[in-house]
């Protein structure tokens, strides 16, 4: 009897696992051997992480994925998945009439719909903002001059949203802010305007950078869809010092995905600004587990703690200690 519930599970478990094909799933070939599989599934953990999606949905594709993983190690769970994998295809392969095509459809559907999602880029972590008289230099205004004149020789979008994401990490604020407005010019789109905006944010451009956000989100207002752009739109908005519409932003965020660690950085400064100690060093630590710019958020913590010291607020500087201790510790 034991016997027969262990074979029951695991063909369950097998028919479950080959409803999505692993292989093409990973982005990998049918012979790929044990550290291509392993180096796969880590990618796809991270792509997961970034992606946008209810946190019911997050845990559900992240146990796909280490299930697929496990069992794509295991020689004989993995002949026995590619016999299925294959039977299903060779069925596939058969006539179906109005149910094929309305699997296709749909399948069609949610291709265009995962297309559309904005993903979190490490420069979407960069939230504060430049100088507001950064752009007033002579030395600056030459500075960008030359930077857009390079820009001008990048004849690809994608080329030039890639090159202005990578700046912003580095810091070159004026080189970004050029591969943005050339990428933007080249093929506008949703992803194009949330890089220019905190690009503009970047050099104390901030109403240009407010602009640039609102219309993304006007394109694609879904918070689910473009998180990026509601992360941006906090983040700016915390810099002009709308500390409510930030705060507004950023609930947003954290009520679609309470893991979503962007969010919950908005918060952070928010709270910081508005003196709401508790509720920023919650804000902090949680964006802190969740991976997002931990030094970052250990530094932001240690204002906080200072603020608490500076007003005698004992109790207040002993609770941010303990949340640094435990980031720390790991």
């Amino acid at each position: 009897m034991a016997d027969d519930d262990r074979a029951r599970r695991r063909a369950k478990f097998l028919r479950e696992l080959a409803s999505r094909d692993l292989y093409a799933w990973f982005g990998i070939a049918t012979d790929a051997g044990d550290d291509e599989i392993r180096e796969a599934a880590e990618r796809k953990r991270r792509e997961l992480s970034s992606t946008p999606m209810p946190q019911r949905t997050r845990a559900i594709e992240r146990a796909f994925c280490d299930q697929g993983e496990k069992a794509l190690l295991r020689p004989d769970v993995r002949r026995e998945y590619d016999a299925l994998l294959r039977g299903g295809r060779a069925g596939a392969s058969r006539p179906q009439g109005s149910a094929a095509r309305a699997v296709a459809e749909r399948e069609e559907r949610l291709r265009a719909a995962r297309e559309r999602i904005q993903r979190f880029g490490d420069d979407d972590a960069r939230m504060a903002p430049g100088s507001a008289t950064m752009l007033a230099a002579p030395d600056a205004r030459e500075r960008l001059q030359a930077e857009r004149a390079a820009a001008e020789t990048v004849g690809d979008a994608g080329e030039a949203l890639t090159a202005a994401r990578q700046a912003r990490v580095e810091g070159a604020a004026l080189r970004a802010l050029a591969l943005a407005e050339r990428a933007h010019g080249l093929a506008p789109s949703p992803g194009t305007l949330i890089t220019l905006g905190g690009a503009r944010r970047d050099v104390g451009d901030l109403a240009g950078s407010e602009a640039a956000i609102r219309e993304s989100l006007r394109l694609l207002p879904g918070t689910r869809e473009n998180a990026p752009g509601w992360a941006a739109l906090g983040a700016t908005l915390r810099a002009r010092g709308d500390l409510d519409g930030a705060v507004a932003a950023a609930t947003r965020l954290i009520e679609e995905d309470e893991e979503e660690p962007h969010g919950w950085r908005v918060l952070a400064l928010a709270a910081s600004d508005r003196g709401e100690t508790l509720r920023a060093g919650d804000a902090w630590e949680r964006s802190a587990r969740l991976g997002l710019d931990v030094p970052g958020a250990l530094a932001g913590l240690e204002v906080l703690r200072r603020d608490c010291l500076a007003r005698n607020d004992s109790l207040g500087a002993a609770d941010i200690e303990s949340r640094i201790a435990r980031i720390r510790r790991g």
